[in-house]
């Protein structure tokens, strides 16, 4: 048995030759982003860009086949990507408890790094005013929660200056039980990532219903979901719909425009806008025929 020839030697000997190259390139990979990283700081353009990160999945994913779960390649490449924002300046993401304190974190370390600098806040609000005073670099915040009481997302409007630049989990898989998402705020504009949808808020009279809302945009040409709808603050004759809407849509679109005007001459928000989620519809079977 000693003496016999080991028939997996050259597949270990294989397999050992590209663990090697892998890390060439990941190391060839990181001068590069150092590079990124410095015209960056003279051009003052933002390092984290979901948009492109978005791009690069989708591509990958395209392209992608084998036995490599896609999960397991998107969690890779999410922390190479990962770590190139953080080689290209000091990065921190803040966060607030979403469906409890645990299920914010491991939303942040999954999308930032394991070892990203994360700050808690006590409320999404701060979490909104932190990144617009440039105490993180970005910041997770919870979806609408669709009660009557205004949230972060009625008062952003306020804070022109920050917007939602991605949504949480971009990946989707259909085996995975939990229901947690979050949107990812930043102090830059959203970029165009091919597929996006789009989140606003209008103003408008109290007696405009969601239904009666949905109808109006949808003859502007619009396909837009209301995620919620609050109290404007500091005018109880108006309400504010929070809008999701499909493309990367702004506030002077024509559609846009021409929806605020059948609204009453609603005032319209832009908030920002995000990749639009992979949805993996792999089945991943466990029970044996």
């Amino acid at each position: 048995m000693g003496n016999a020839p080991d028939k997996l030697a050259p597949l270990r000997h294989e397999i050992d030759s590209i663990d090697e190259n892998l890390h060439d390139l990941l190391m060839r990979r990181a001068e590069i982003v150092g590079e990124v990283g410095r015209q960056k700081a003279s051009d003052g353009g933002p390092t984290f860009r979901p948009a492109r990160e978005a791009q690069l999945l989708r591509r990958l994913l395209v392209r992608h086949e084998g036995g490599l779960p896609k999960g397991v390649l998107v969690r890779i490449w999410r922390e190479i990507v990962a770590s190139s924002t953080r080689l290209q300046a000091a990065f921190s993401a803040g966060y607030c408890a979403i469906e409890g304190e645990e299920a914010a974190l491991r939303l942040a370390h999954s999308q930032f790094g394991l070892d990203a600098d994360v700050v808690r806040f006590a409320s999404a609000a701060q979490v909104v005013s932190a990144v617009g005073r440039g105490e993180v670099s970005v910041g997770l915040v919870p979806p609408a929660h669709g009660s009557d009481a205004p949230e972060w997302w009625a008062e952003m409007r306020n804070a022109s200056e920050v917007k939602i630049v991605a949504r949480l989990p971009w990946f989707v898989s259909s085996g995975n039980s939990e229901n947690i998402d979050a949107f990812i705020v930043a102090a830059s504009a959203p970029e165009n990532s091919g597929d996006d949808r789009s989140v606003l808020t209008f103003s408008c009279d109290a007696d405009v219903s969601r239904a009666r809302f949905s109808e109006l945009a949808a003859s502007n040409e619009l396909d837009a979901d209301t995620q919620a709808v609050a109290n404007n603050p500091g005018d109880s004759g108006r309400r504010v719909h929070l809008v999701d809407v499909a493309g990367l849509v702004t506030a002077d679109d024509p559609r846009v425009q021409g929806l605020a005007t059948v609204l009453g001459e609603a005032e319209v928000s832009w908030l920002g806008a995000y990749a639009a989620p992979y949805i993996d519809n792999a089945k991943h079977v466990t029970e044996q025929d």
